[in-house]
């Protein structure tokens, strides 16, 4: 009933949360890791714990999470699981982790995406994230743009500061970046992380004993795939499929 529950807490079947359905605590990290050790060390195959999109791969190696303040699995996966924390960390030295704002997502979605990009081009997206979740999922005082200018006064960026900032290069080449990503990669579920656009984490296939183990796991497997093999996995892929064909 545990692994259920974690699961249903942090999986998407489409671009609907699932946050209603999930834990209201995390007491299940008080387990025993026994059992969940063997889980963790399996070996990462395509099909269970990810999946390969029909793209080239990019040029350089990159990891991109895709997410939405209005989604309440995504402020689960950050505020209370630290999931992209742990990704970064487990990243290999250089390797780029980009986030990026659905624009179609619930309420002033382009509003929140062009938020975002303020924040990154300001460098506050950290504290930004916090507060913008808290606004819009605890507080649930996000209901106009004005009230998104009001955050991050809060945060010491006055209404003045925003509206430069708003109409800045850097912030339109952001919102750009994120607008391309999200139309090549059309994600339909999050939050989704996609690695070097070629790659899908598959939350499913991952080990879901307890929430601690599952973000290790979600953090070990994205690590795998910034240095697998594209061309070698695709072929493999190929080959899995013909086999399945006969």
């Amino acid at each position: 009933m545990k692994k259920t529950l974690i699961a249903i807490g942090v999986l998407l079947t489409s671009v609907t949360c699932f946050a209603d359905e999930a834990p209201a605590t995390s007491t299940n990290d008080t387990q025993p890791a026994t059992a969940s050790a063997a889980t963790q060390a399996s070996p990462i195959e395509s099909g269970k714990q990810y999946g390969v999109l029909p793209f080239q791969p990019s040029p350089d190696k990159e990891v991109i999470e895709f997410f939405s303040f209005n989604c309440p699995s995504c402020f689960k996966f950050e505020s209370e699981y630290h999931a992209p924390e742990m990704i970064a960390k487990a990243l290999p030295e250089g390797i780029k982790f980009r986030r990026y704002h659905l624009e179609n997502f619930g309420a002033l979605a382009k509003e929140l995406s062009e938020a975002w990009a303020i924040a990154n081009v300001l460098g506050i997206e950290d504290k930004a994230s916090d507060a913008l979740y808290k606004a819009v999922q605890t507080d649930r005082r996000i209901k106009t743009a004005d009230d998104i200018k009001t955050v991050f006064a809060e945060l010491g960026v006055d209404a003045e500061k925003f509206e430069k900032t708003q109409k800045s290069f850097l912030v339109k080449a952001f919102i750009a970046q994120q607008a391309d990503a999200i139309k090549q990669l059309s994600p339909d579920s999050i939050p989704m992380v996609v690695v070097n656009r070629k790659f899908f984490v598959n939350s499913r296939g991952l080990n879901t004993s307890n929430t601690t183990d599952f973000i290790k796991d979600y953090a070990r497997v994205t690590a795998y795939l910034v240095d697998l093999d594209t061309n070698v996995d695709v072929e493999k892929d190929k080959a899995e499929s013909q086999e399945q064909a006969k």
